[in-house]
C-alpha cells in the first residue's frame, strides 16, 4: 500500500488483529531477520494507533538463535498499551513472559502455553475484566501461585488447564462462582505418588471435562449439564476417587464416560435424574450398573475397552428402568461378533427402542486384513 500511494504508507497499523505464525516466521532468512524484527517493532509500537483486538505469537524458535534475539518481551508489553483483548501466545523456548500480563485490566482472553518458558505469577494479580483463561503445559508447583491467579479473576467464565503438571501440591482449589466452563486436563507419570485433591466450588458451572489418573476430588457443581470424564487410576483407591467425582455431577443431561479401569462399588453412586445422553467406553460389567442409576436416558452410545463376553442375561436380574419406559436410541461403536448378546438382550428389553446403531469399523478392518493375508 505505501508504494501505490504514500497516503496509505502508515495504513498497516490500522490493523487490530496481528498474528505472527510459526510458519511465517520459520520462512524467514537470516538476512532478512533483522528487517522483520524492526518490521513488528514499527507495527506495535507507532505512535496515535488504534486500540488492538487480537494479539497472537507462535513459535519462532526456529530462527531465534544468538545473533537474531526477539523482543517478545517488548511486544507483548506494547500489545498491552494499546488495550489488546485477546492474546494467544505459544512461547516454545522464546523468553520469558513480563508479569505485567497478569495485570492488564483490558484482557477478555489469556491462552498460555508455557512449554519450555519461566512464567512467574506477580504477587498482585489484576485481570478484572478477563473471561477466558487457557493455560498449556504449565507445573503447577505447591505455591499459591495458581490460587493467587485464578482468585483474582472476578468474571471468569471459561478456565481450562490443559497437559498440565502437578508437583508437590497437596491442593487444587477453584472457586469461582462466575465460572461456566471447566477443563482439567492433567498429565501424570506413574512414578509419581498422586498425593493431591481437588476441591471444585462452581455452583454456575454449565461444562465440566476431567481427563487424568484419578484424585480425590470434591465438587459442588449444581447447576452443570455436560460432562466428559476420563479418568484412568494408577493407586488401590480408584473406586472410591472416582465414585467421588462422578457423585458430583449428578445433575448432568449429557454424560460421556471413559473409564480406563474396572470400577467397582458404582452402587454408592446417585441417581442421575437429569441425565438423557450417555456415552460409555469401559468395561460391559459395570454399564449396567450405571444404566440403573439413570432412570430416564433416551440416548445410549457404548464402546468397550476389552469385550469380557460375559453372559448378559446373568449380569442383569433386574432390568433398569430406562429400558422398559424411555430407552430410544442405542449405538454400538466398534462392534464385534461377541456382542450378539448384548445386542439381543438390549432389543428384548427396551421397550420403547426406536433406532439401533451398529459401527463394524472393528470387524470391517479384521475382514480385510484376513483377505489381505490370504493373497
Amino acid at each position: 500500500t505505501s508504494i501505490i500511494s504514500t497516503k496509505w504508507r502508515y495504513l498497516f497499523a490500522s490493523i487490530s488483529t496481528i498474528e505472527f505464525d510459526r510458519y511465517l516466521l520459520r520462512g524467514l532468512t537470516h538476512r532478512n531477520v533483522d528487517s522483520f524484527k524492526n518490521f513488528v517493532d514499527r507495527l506495535l509500537k507507532l505512535p496515535d494507533q488504534v486500540s488492538l483486538d487480537c494479539f497472537r505469537l507462535r513459535d519462532a524458535i526456529s530462527c531465534n538463535d544468538g545473533d537474531h534475539d526477539f523482543d517478545v518481551s517488548g511486544w507483548i508489553c506494547a500489545a498491552l498499551c494499546r488495550g489488546v483483548k485477546e492474546i494467544n501466545l505459544e512461547l516454545h523456548n522464546l523468553g520469558d513472559v513480563p508479569p505485567v500480563l497478569f495485570t492488564c485490566h483490558s484482557l477478555v482472553t489469556l491462552r498460555l502455553d508455557a512449554r519450555g518458558c519461566k512464567i512467574e505469577v506477580p504477587s498482585v494479580v489484576c485481570l478484572g475484566n478477563l473471561k477466558t483463561l487457557q493455560l498449556i503445559h504449565w507445573v503447577l508447583f505447591g505455591d499459591d501461585s495458581i490460587h493467587r491467579l485464578i482468585s483474582n479473576c472476578h468474571v471468569l467464565e471459561d478456565l481450562a488447564f490443559i497437559e498440565c503438571f502437578v508437583e508437590n501440591a497437596r491442593e487444587l482449589h477453584i472457586q469461582i462462582p462466575s465460572l461456566k466452563s471447566l477443563v482439567l486436563h492433567f498429565v501424570t507419570r506413574r512414578d509419581r505418588d498422586l498425593n493431591y485433591g481437588v476441591v471444585i466450588d462452581v455452583p454456575n458451572l454449565v461444562y465440566f471435562r476431567y481427563n487424568a489418573a484419578i484424585v480425590e476430588c470434591y465438587s459442588h457443581m449444581k447447576s452443570l449439564e455436560k460432562a466428559d470424564i476420563c479418568i484412568y487410576g494408577f493407586h488401590s483407591n480408584l473406586s472410591i476417587d472416582a465414585t467421588h467425582l462422578i457423585q458430583g455431577i449428578c445433575n448432568v443431561w449429557y454424560l460421556s464416560l471413559n473409564i480406563h479401569e474396572v470400577i467397582s462399588g458404582t452402587s454408592r453412586l446417585l441417581i442421575f435424574h437429569n441425565l438423557i445422553e450417555f456415552k460409555f467406553c469401559g468395561r460391559e460389567t459395570s454399564l449396567v450398573e450405571f444404566l440403573h442409576c439413570a432412570p430416564n436416558l433416551k440416548t445410549l452410545t457404548i464402546r468397550f475397552l476389552d469385550f469380557e463376553r460375559t453372559r448378559w442375561k446373568a449380569l442383569s436380574i433386574e432390568v433398569p428402568s430406562c429400558l422398559s419406559f424411555h430407552l430410544k436410541e442405542i449405538e454400538f461403536s466398534c462392534f464385534d461378533t461377541h456382542m450378539i448378546e448384548m445386542v439381543n438382550y438390549f432389543l428384548e428389553n427396551a421397550i420403547v427402542l426406536k433406532k439401533l446403531v451398529i459401527s463394524m469399523d472393528l470387524l470391517t478392518w479384521i475382514q480385510k486384513a484376513e483377505a489381505s493375508n490370504q493373497l
